[in-house]
């Protein structure tokens, strides 16, 4: 088995090549595109392919735009412009992109080239309006140190973000612009890994890196894992979209066992057939179903649709061969028919019953076909010509008795689906409304310098962390998206949680308290969907220094800050005031003490968010 990784980060900041600032990350926009409240500009396009410089049509394009799909657009404003709209060429690349790029490349010894030369990627999915991504290699080679050793990695690109899709249907889809153009880092690893283990270790320490350089954005769909996989016998396949790190293992695992039971079972066909294929012959079956009893049929004859079927001899039993949890070889054949537009097919591997269809309907479509009792058939209700393409895609690789390369959608399960031929080079050409970027020796500078003060903050939180119980520093070093970055306040590490340690730490607040208020409390806080971003590093700072300072219990802490989350310019000692939950201490717990004839269980019973216990204990003790 040989897999590689593509790992796609959106870098933070404005976007690639306009001054549009994108929204927050994990905002419904940014995540996957909705229509919100906000002006939006709506408009609709149609995208065609085009050739490549090389005078060559690209395979994925040319599939995408057999599918003859219209596109609609919402422009949401000020998050969008012309640039988006692609009624504007694009601005001069963002240069605090490219230096965080550079930087990139600094941590991974990525040699960078000397000029960077803009180009056009065909994608006419209508993922982006122009029909085309922009990217541009920025670093070639290099390595990143993971469990299993050095990986070595392939290049380091720059390049823009697409749009988020907010629903597609049959012949259209329509998309949300908040996200394109928002600017990504994509690192692509050599294909060196050689299990699901290695390749989610290599995921976690690129992923780790990017968080670690301060300069990338976070939350839900900000990185995004891409996987190139194949087995000796096989092709490469590349799943694209992994969002959760935990399942990269599992979906290389479950893609070479996919690769693999999928070979099987074209031997067997190849062997039933012994080297003379059948012929693709698609017929019209529709008077057979025109009193059907099946309601998908049914409805569908009452538009335009058609029902056609296409004859397998020699197939029966392999269309329901268990190629992926819950997925047949059927299902993949179902994959490649719905790449043309229908809803998908039905195989004489299933049960027809659970369709509605009666054994009269499928007698006859038997005798039409003239089909044996065991050989098989495949059926599609569609509008005719939706209906004969789909249906020649499943026959084409039905009877291709090879992997073949192609582009897969990954799905929740760890399983994966078609979504179109693998892209090669003839879906490149140059951007001609971009100038090549020459790399001086200060961008280099200004990067490598970057690079190191990273390095140095990355040995000044481990050093600061070592006093901590191992596992509490684990917690503190992976803690992210609790706090938003204060534009009053520099931070001093790669993250605001570990920043705020740092320089907790140095103000003498205790160790513990610091990284329980952020792992525990702040955690519970965004658990419960507290807005924790409301905080930033000086107001959680200054909820440390009161407790230190005995204005509120320890106790306490999660009501103070829940309550500093509602109010954005709420100081600590007035949240913990509002609540009633001042501290009690001193003379005034003593005083407490004996006027309530508490032991201290019962004391805390009543008192536990106002009394600090080892204080109440040593009072007790006294009296």
């Amino acid at each position: 088995m040989m897999c590689g990784l593509e790992i796609h980060q959106r870098l933070s900041g404005r976007k690639l090549f306009c001054s549009c600032v994108p929204p927050e990350a994990g905002e419904a926009a940014a995540a996957g595109g909705v229509d919100g409240e906000a002006e939006s500009e709506k408009f609709t396009r149609r995208l065609h392919t085009v050739r490549s410089e090389l005078g060559e049509v690209d395979a994925a394009s040319a599939a995408e735009a057999s599918r003859s799909r219209t596109f609609s657009y919402s422009a949401p404003l000020p998050s969008t412009c012309l640039v988006e709209s692609d009624e504007e060429p694009p601005h001069t690349l963002s240069p605090q992109a490219l230096h965080a790029t550079l930087t990139i490349c600094s941590l991974l010894s990525s040699t960078p080239v000397d000029e960077l030369y803009v180009m056009r990627k065909n994608v006419i999915d209508g993922s982006n309006t122009s029909g085309f991504q922009r990217t541009a290699i920025a670093g070639i080679g290099g390595s990143i140190a993971t469990p299993s050793g050095k990986l070595p990695i392939q290049t380091v690109c720059i390049e823009e973000e697409s749009a988020g899709i907010v629903d597609g249907k049959e012949g259209s889809a329509h998309y949300d612009l908040s996200r394109l153009g928002i600017p990504l880092v994509e690192i692509a690893t050599s294909p060196d890994l050689r299990s699901g283990k290695e390749a989610q270790e290599a995921a976690l320490a690129i992923g780790t890196m990017l968080r670690k350089t301060g300069m990338v954005s976070r939350g839900i769909g900000t990185i995004r894992q891409d996987l190139n996989i194949s087995i000796p016998q096989g092709a490469r396949v590349e799943i694209k979209g992994v969002q959760d790190l935990s399942l990269i293992a599992l979906t290389v695992d479950l893609e070479v066992a996919r690769q693999e039971k999928f070979l099987a079972v074209l031997n067997e066909a190849k062997s039933r057939l012994g080297g003379s294929l059948p012929p693709e012959s698609i017929f019209d079956v529709t008077d057979t179903f025109s009193a059907t009893q099946c309601q998908m049929v049914a409805k569908a004859l009452r538009g335009k649709a058609r029902v056609l079927a296409l004859p397998l001899p020699k197939y029966a039993g392999l269309l329901g061969a268990e190629i992926s949890p819950n997925r047949r070889f059927g299902s993949e054949l179902a994959d490649y028919a719905r790449a043309f537009g229908v809803k998908g097919l039905v195989h004489s591997d299933e049960s027809m019953e659970k369709y509605g269809f009666s054994d009269d309907e499928i007698s006859e479509l038997r005798m039409a076909l003239s089909l044996g009792k065991d050989e098989a058939f495949l059926l599609v209700v569609a509008e005719e010509n939706k209906a004969r393409a789909a249906l020649s895609a499943a026959f084409a690789r039905a009877t291709n008795f090879t992997i073949i390369e192609e582009t897969r959608r990954a799905n929740p399960d760890g399983t994966s689906s078609y979504m179109r031929p693998l892209p090669g080079r003839a879906r490149m050409y140059p951007e001609t409304d971009v100038e090549p970027i020459a790399i001086t020796p200060e961008m280099l500078s200004a990067a490598k310098k970057s690079a190191s003060a990273i390095q140095a903050a990355e040995e000044e939180a481990k050093d600061a962390l070592s006093s901590l119980p191992a596992e509490l520093a684990a917690q503190l070093a992976a803690a992210k998206g609790l706090l938003s970055h204060s534009p009053s306040h520099k931070s001093r590490a790669p993250t605001p949680e570990l920043s705020v340690y740092l320089s907790a730490l140095e103000a003498g607040i205790d160790s513990k308290l610091i990284a329980s208020t952020i792992t525990n409390s702040l955690g519970s806080l965004k658990r419960e969907g507290a807005n924790t971003r409301a905080l930033d590093e000086e107001r959680l700072l200054s909820a440390l220094a009161a407790c230190q300072e005995g204005v509120f219990a320890r106790a306490a802490m999660q009501d103070v800050l829940r309550e500093m989350c509602k109010e954005s310019a709420l100081a600590p000692a007035d949240a913990a005031r509002k609540l009633s939950l001042e501290k009690i201490s001193g003379s005034s717990l003593a005083k407490l003490i004996n006027e309530e004839k508490l032991d201290l269980a019962g004391l805390m019973a009543k008192y536990r968010l106002r009394v600090d216990a080892a204080e109440a204990s040593e009072l007790l003790k006294k009296k």
